[in-house]
């Protein structure tokens, strides 16, 4: 009942914060602007290899795999990250501190080495005002990447007062690049300059190994939300499920054990929804990594997906646990069909949603 008020609260709270934004868009600039003014559509990289300084708040596994090897193959990366881990309750005794440490790092690395671009993953939370203004004063284009800004384009409030997500933050950067439709315009009304950034996923990890398919569901990811209900309900139902994440009794899997797992799966589980909600659904970087591996994908339906695949030919989907149970069945008995969805979704990630082509897009887009 408790998580049902919260999903409720949620969803009524960003329905009202997307109506009050497209207010105030409409207001200061007229209609609302197509979706593609703010897509890239043509490569025009150079394809020279690039200085690159990379300042991120915390790698995880994703942006690992899908930012920083990426941008590796681009040219020469100097790294600098803050650590600040997630609800760490002592981050802002020390933000400022750590704020000093990468300004350093910026000014020093940029004394040794022509820096072509600074390619970022922060936030206001990550941020103190005196770095911004820093930023302000380099002549090299910085851009900033954000994921999820369905929920956190502004977020809550941090004690130093400054809204943990991009509001206030987003026109210090000469580009912002968000997963998000429905932030470009919040990024616009805030006085940023911002790309919508396709998701993608890294070939160079998420790959085919020729492994045997021994599992026959194999969902990787924390145990939050409605996420059990619909895995317990499988297993209810004869399904063998293998879950490995936070919060499951398998335990974690290490970034490589995931890619192996994927492998062996018949059918790669997804889910779509925001948080806890079950009721707000955006595209994941699963959703592309999963392919990659050549098994057979099914998540939660949504219309985003359309825009990316061919549900149905590339992956399968489900609105409810019923029918998630149906198609399990289904493509488990029937492997040849499983494994021609199997082929399309890579064939469709491999020549369309790669991690590096993504940035190729965005450095030609500032010139580079």
């Amino acid at each position: 009942m408790l998580n049902t008020l919260k999903q409720k609260f949620r969803t009524w709270r960003l329905h009202r914060e997307n109506a009050l934004y497209e207010k105030a868009y409409i207001q200061k600039f007229g209609p609302l602007p197509p979706f593609e003014t703010f897509v890239i559509h043509e490569n025009t990289f150079s394809r020279r290899r690039l200085n690159i300084i990379y300042l991120t708040s915390y790698d995880g596994t994703f942006s690992i795999n899908n930012t920083y090897l990426p941008l590796q193959e681009l040219g020469t990366v100097f790294r600098f990250e803050m650590d600040p881990q997630d609800d760490r309750k002592q981050w802002y005794a020390q933000k400022e501190a750590i704020n000093r440490q990468m300004v350093r790092f910026v000014q020093e690395t940029m004394a040794q080495h022509t820096i072509d671009v600074i390619v970022c993953y922060l936030s206001g939370r990550t941020l103190t005002q005196a770095t911004l203004d820093f930023f302000k004063t380099l002549n090299v284009p910085i851009i900033n990447e954000s994921l999820d800004d369905e929920r956190k384009f502004k977020s809550r409030k941090g004690p130093d007062g400054r809204y943990r997500g991009m509001s206030e933050i987003c026109s210090y950067f000469d580009v912002s690049l968000t997963t998000s439709k429905s932030a470009l315009i919040k990024y616009v009304v805030e006085g940023g300059k911002v790309l919508y950034k396709p998701y993608a996923a890294n070939p160079l990890i998420y790959k085919k190994l020729g492994l045997e398919k021994k599992y026959d569901v194999v969902f990787i990811g924390a145990n939050y939300g409605t996420r059990p209900t619909y895995i317990t309900y499988l297993r209810q139902n004869g399904i063998s499920v293998l879950t490995k994440g936070s919060g499951w009794e398998e335990g974690n899997a290490t970034p490589d054990e995931m890619i192996v797992l994927f492998n062996q799966a018949k059918i790669i589980l997804g889910f779509a929804g925001v948080g806890i909600n079950d009721d707000i659904f955006i595209l994941k970087g699963r959703d592309f990594e999963a392919p990659l591996t050549g098994s057979f994908y099914i998540t939660q339906r949504h219309s985003e997906l359309e825009e990316y695949f061919v549900l149905g030919k590339d992956i399968e989907t489900y609105a409810t646990k019923e029918e998630l149970l149906e198609k399990v069945r289904y493509f488990l008995s029937h492997e040849n069909e499983r494994e021609a969805v199997a082929r399309n979704g890579f064939d469709t990630c491999l020549h369309h949603y790669t991690a590096k082509a993504a940035y190729e897009k965005i450095l030609g887009h500032l010139g580079l």
